[in-house]
């Protein structure tokens, strides 16, 4: 009888400042039903005890520790510690956040079923109290059709992701992205021709807190870059329409494009309103400034909810 190949898994952890929080997120990891074969943190060049924590763990977990040696963000923290395993996969865990015992069994699992883009499902958790189950709308993605052009429009795979390491060399890995580097990751892993499945039970545990990285921006602004990035190497017209339209949903009536778009085709805008038609006049999109009043498939919709709702941090 074949067996399925055993695929080695490695950990990666970015952590900027975690000494609050990075003991519970590597003993969650030291709970595992399908242990890690290698773990990596990054110390992003902390002010704290982060470095000191982590080598604590080495007695009884495959932890490599990496102190940089200057500030790199979010996306250098996940590239340094992923350009340090020799796994076959790479799974992510967030320095504040947690993973149930059977994690990595469950993402391991799905991948040698069908290798790609391994999504958890999350429970949020505000640090005290019982968590949530993840009630919020963007979880039913993806729905039948396109992945890709889908996840243009919305970001629905969680942070907590697993992949093949060889595809992500392959396209490139994290580069630098001021807001949405897993999202710039996941399309052109996607693209790269990784199919998205997402697991059927809860085994992230993702920390919901104020004051985080991602409220310092104006976050539809800021996540147009993915989309611009993806259009500088995109030449299918179908998916650079559809990168379009994503920017356009997030900008609304703020978007300065020509009137005439080769992708779009004419874009009519007032005051308050925005309408996008194609070259044979039909009506892909409008809006009223940021709310989406329509959209030609609703699959293409974006999805604006968030595990953050919890806390009332807006979109």
């Amino acid at each position: 009888m074949n067996q399925r190949k055993r695929h080695t898994v490695g950990v990666v952890i970015a952590a900027m400042n975690s000494a609050e929080f990075l003991d519970q997120a590597l003993g969650s990891l030291a709970t595992q039903t399908r242990p890690a074969d290698q773990i990596v943190v990054v110390d992003d060049c902390s002010d704290d005890d982060t470095e000191k924590l982590a080598l604590r763990w080495a007695t009884v977990l495959p932890v490599t520790v990496i102190r940089t040696p200057q500030r790199l963000g979010i996306w250098g923290g996940r590239r340094t510690g992923i350009a340090a395993l020799t796994t076959d996969l790479v799974a992510q865990l967030d320095a504040d956040d947690m993973v149930l015992p059977h994690h990595l069994e469950i993402l391991s699992d799905a991948y040698a079923e069908r290798p790609g883009l391994i999504s958890p499902r999350p429970l949020s958790w505000t640090g005290s109290g019982p968590a949530s189950p993840a009630t919020y709308t963007k979880d039913r993605f993806p729905l039948p059709g396109d992945q890709l052009a889908q996840l243009l429009v919305t970001n629905y795979v969680l942070v907590g992701a697993l992949y093949s390491r060889d595809l992500y060399h392959r396209i490139g890995g994290y580069r630098q992205i001021a807001l949405g580097e897993d999202w710039d990751l996941w399309v052109r892993l996607v693209a790269g021709g990784a199919p998205i499945t997402k697991v059927p039970d809860p085994s992230y545990l993702y920390r919901v807190r104020p004051g985080s990285y991602s409220t310092r921006f104006d976050r539809n602004t800021a996540q147009t870059e993915v989309l611009s990035k993806f259009l500088e190497s995109c030449a299918d017209p179908n998916y650079r329409r559809v990168a379009k339209l994503a920017i356009i949903q997030r900008l609304g009536t703020g978007y300065d494009g020509a009137d005439s778009d080769p992708d779009l085709g004419r874009i009519v805008r007032t005051a308050d309103r925005i309408e996008v038609y194609d070259r044979d006049d039909r009506r892909l999109l409008a809006m009223h400034g940021r709310e989406i009043e329509y959209v030609y498939d609703e699959t293409l919709r974006r999805d604006t909810s968030s595990l953050r709702d919890i806390l009332g941090d807006g979109r």
